[in-house]
């Protein structure tokens, strides 16, 4: 029994040692990107585990994904796309042009998620949701990896400001 205890164990530290990791990235972000990051990491948990259901999940557990889905695309998801058009992207067209390729496929798979959401159906959901899922994942790991970076960089004080000062539209 000692190596299923020694795998369990070091699956374990793998588990630690990742969200240690993404804490730290978090740590590290601009206190200002800090509530965006927060969510990247949900929606990473989010796409993982629709990915699972869209893999192997039974009809119902498919019906249930679609739902689960959009929920969080009305309670959360709509809002943070929100957020960062108005607050960073805006920012982007406007002033740091030279940024504008990664801000248009950000904004492209904005639009994707945003039409992909309504016509969710159990008869194409293991497609759909699959590719929810990895249309997120990517999403979310290109703003992390690629985007943030270049906000930390190039934007002001003012403009960091008011990225967590964001306040939705009613």
């Amino acid at each position: 029994m000692l190596i299923p205890d020694f795998i369990f164990y070091l699956g374990i530290r793998v588990i630690i040692s990742v969200l240690s990791d993404w804490h730290n990235k978090i740590m590290k972000r601009a206190e200002q990107l800090q509530k965006l990051s927060r969510e990247h990491h949900g929606s990473l948990v989010m796409a993982k585990n629709i990915a699972e259901i869209a893999e192997s999940g039974s009809d119902a557990d498919l019906l249930e994904a679609i739902k689960t889905v959009a929920e969080y695309y009305d309670d959360e998801l709509e809002l943070h796309f929100q957020h960062e058009e108005r607050t960073i992207f805006s920012l982007i067209f406007g002033e740091y042009r030279e940024h504008i390729a990664i801000a248009t496929t950000l904004l492209k798979e904005h639009g994707f998620i945003r039409m992909l959401i309504p016509k969710l159906t159990l008869e194409t959901a293991r497609i759909d949701l699959a590719e929810f899922a990895l249309v997120l994942k990517n999403h979310t790991r290109m703003e992390e990896r690629e985007l943030f970076p270049i906000i930390e960089e190039l934007f002001s004080d003012e403009q960091l400001d008011a990225i967590l000062d964001f306040v939705p539209l009613d």
